[in-house]
């Protein structure tokens, strides 16, 4: 009796397992030049960062290096990925899954050309 007891435990217990989307939260939004971000507060173990570019019109391109540092600075941070965006109106992509864990984040922007280009990136957790 104990042995079914504890088998339909562990089985409805299996059969409550929470599953949500992942949290997004803002790197860097609205670029719309060649720059680098203020440094971010970045959440702690696995992340994949994602970049988009949109144009008003015609082809944009984007190009998007993500730093982690470990200080609240936007300078001489670690690279952790590089996304090149190209495409017609619109150009997304995202970094493999980054596990490397460092307090803060930063976006250096080159190569932003299109009418009207505007960038965002974030991290989903």
């Amino acid at each position: 009796m104990l042995k079914r007891l504890l088998i339909a435990m562990i089985m409805g217990m299996c059969m409550f397992v929470d599953v949500h989307a992942a949290t997004v939260q803002n790197i860097a939004t609205g670029i719309t030049s060649d720059t680098t971000s203020r440094a971010v507060v970045t959440p702690s173990g696995p992340k994949s960062f994602y970049a988009n570019v949109i144009c008003t019109s015609g082809a944009c391109t984007q190009t998007v290096t993500i730093y982690g540092n470990v200080t609240n600075s936007n300078s001489n941070g670690l690279l952790l990925c590089t996304i090149t965006l190209s495409g017609t109106t619109r150009a997304q992509d995202a970094c493999p899954v980054v596990t490397a864990n460092f307090a803060y984040t930063y976006v250096v922007t080159t190569s932003t050309s299109g009418t009207g280009a505007t960038g965002n990136v974030y991290v989903q957790y």
